[in-house]
């Protein structure tokens, strides 16, 4: 999620085109409109970019206290716990839109850990008796109209460059270009555990986070625009190994033997809608599926 701040998250670049901000702003993140995300999207390519973000040498960093702000905010709002020590990290890899030939991330020692989101499947469509008033109240996940997504971790890192193909109108030939106007972007990656069961519940967890992030007003929340990403991981379960053990599964210890028997998961990258969560997921199961059948179960991999 890309938060909504006035700034990068490193450089104190303005993210909104008025250069003339040269620090980190002490706003509450509940405050902050929208206006920098809308206006970054009609900026010149390379236009709010300064020496930092394209790993000119001799540049120090400062971290943006509207970053942490938003970071702590976001947390809060998904029950996550907050360690004493976070520190950043670098994430290394090659890539035309990554100048450090970096990324700068918290893996190890996030921001905040073990959160929870509580998710309502009526919200996809679901036409299902809705849960009483005291089931509600009681927080109660029995019934088949809510669950609960654990929260493995939040981290803060920055955001990439962006890579545009186009034509040239001289030569005719397609070239890759860089824009890296978002290159130093705040971002916060949300890590849950896998406790999702299809590719409704999918979609379902990515709108319910969408909505509280808009609500206390960290992230605009427009996939379409890339401020809101997802990347799905997406594993399969044999059937007559869960059969065999039915009898003996807990309700405690199901989630778990579920994960036991899961086969290699496949990450699927840069889903900018629910449609694209909820389709992504079951092309994948019924591939993963298809190829086990085969004999030739797929490994693990990102696409």
């Amino acid at each position: 999620a890309q938060l909504d701040i006035s700034t990068k998250l490193f450089s104190g670049c303005p993210v909104d085109g008025n250069h003339r901000g040269t620090g980190c702003g002490s706003t509450s993140p509940t405050s902050l409109s929208s206006s920098s995300s809308l206006s970054s999207l009609f900026q010149k390519p390379n236009t709010s970019v300064w020496p930092l973000d394209v790993a000119v040498p001799g540049v120090l960093p400062r971290l943006s206290q509207e970053a942490v702000q938003a970071a702590v905010l976001s947390a809060a709002a998904t029950k996550c716990e907050l360690p004493r020590v976070s520190r950043f990290e670098r994430k290394h890899y090659f890539y035309a839109d990554l100048p450090l030939g970096y990324q700068v991330t918290q893996q190890r020692w996030p921001l905040a850990r073990e959160g929870r989101l509580r998710c309502q499947r009526s919200n996809r469509g679901n036409k299902k008796a809705k849960p009483s008033k005291k089931s509600r109240m009681a927080g109660d996940d029995d019934n088949d109209d809510s669950f609960t997504v654990r929260i493995e971790r939040i981290q803060l890192e920055q955001d990439t460059g962006k890579t545009v193909i186009m034509t040239n109108p001289k030569t005719r030939r397609k070239e890759s270009l860089v824009d890296f106007n978002r290159a130093g972007r705040a971002l916060i990656e949300i890590v849950f555990y896998p406790d999702l069961r299809s590719s409704v519940d999918a979609a379902t967890a990515v709108e319910t986070l969408r909505s509280l992030l808009k609500h206390i007003g960290t992230c605009s929340g427009r996939m379409e625009d890339g401020s809101l990403r997802c990347d799905l991981n997406v594993s399969i379960a044999p059937l007559e190994n869960m059969d065999q053990e039915k009898t003996s599964i807990t309700t405690q210890n199901k989630d778990h033997a579920i994960v036991q028997h899961t086969g290699n998961r496949v990450e699927v990258k840069n889903l900018n809608s629910l449609r694209q969560v909820q389709l992504a997921a079951e092309y994948e199961a019924i591939r993963q599926a298809e190829a086990a059948a085969n004999g030739s179960p797929t490994l693990q991999e990102t696409r």
